[in-house]
């Protein structure tokens, strides 16, 4: 019998995913003899976590298979190869992030917004952030009422009241997000 694990749209970069976890359960219950997988790295992209599926695999005498790399677990070279390429997806996915971080550093020394959502204060003229006034002065007031009142809590209550809410903003969906907080007056 195949049963076929999914989990769209999550990384390889976590174990928290619900059929992995499901697979891995089956595992435990000795339910599974093979794990055949798209790529290695759909497993898992970090070597602790994929040394953690390896053990369980082997402690259940489960025989891990990638289709597209045509590797197997089932003898030395194998598992030798697969380890070799967990070891460079690693690598590479480290890689990726340094210079993902790297450019949002570099953008932001040049004074331009690599953000999606702005900043309360802030409006975008293209990648550069400018002063928006009318909000800028609902911030400072926000913080002015935070240091009198001293408390989080007591802050949200009133300008809850006010009607003051946070910055609008459109998600990538075209989801309408957040209030006219700079629209509105303050007291």
């Amino acid at each position: 019998m195949s049963v076929s694990y999914e989990d769209p749209g999550f990384s390889g970069g976590t174990l928290e995913r619900a059929a992995l976890q499901q697979m891995l359960a089956d595992i435990a219950a000795d339910r599974i003899d093979m794990v055949v997988v798209y790529k290695l790295d759909r497993l898992s992209r970090g070597m602790v976590h994929f040394a953690r599926l390896m053990e369980m695999f082997e402690r259940h005498h489960v025989t891990l298979a990638s289709v597209t790399q045509h590797l197997d677990s089932h003898d030395a070279a194998g598992c030798l190869a697969i380890n070799a390429l967990m070891t460079f997806a690693q690598f590479e996915r480290e890689n990726t992030g340094e210079r993902i971080c790297d450019k949002i550093h570099a953008t932001r020394r040049q004074g331009m917004w690599t953000d999606s959502v702005l900043p309360m204060g802030y409006e975008a003229r293209g990648q550069r952030l400018l002063v928006n006034d009318v909000e800028a002065r609902v911030v400072r007031h926000i913080f002015e009422r935070f240091v009198a009142l001293g408390s989080i809590t007591d802050l949200a209550r009133e300008f809850g009241k006010q009607g003051v809410t946070t910055k609008p903003w459109t998600t990538r969906t075209g989801k309408a997000r957040g209030g006219p907080a700079a629209r509105q007056e303050l007291p």
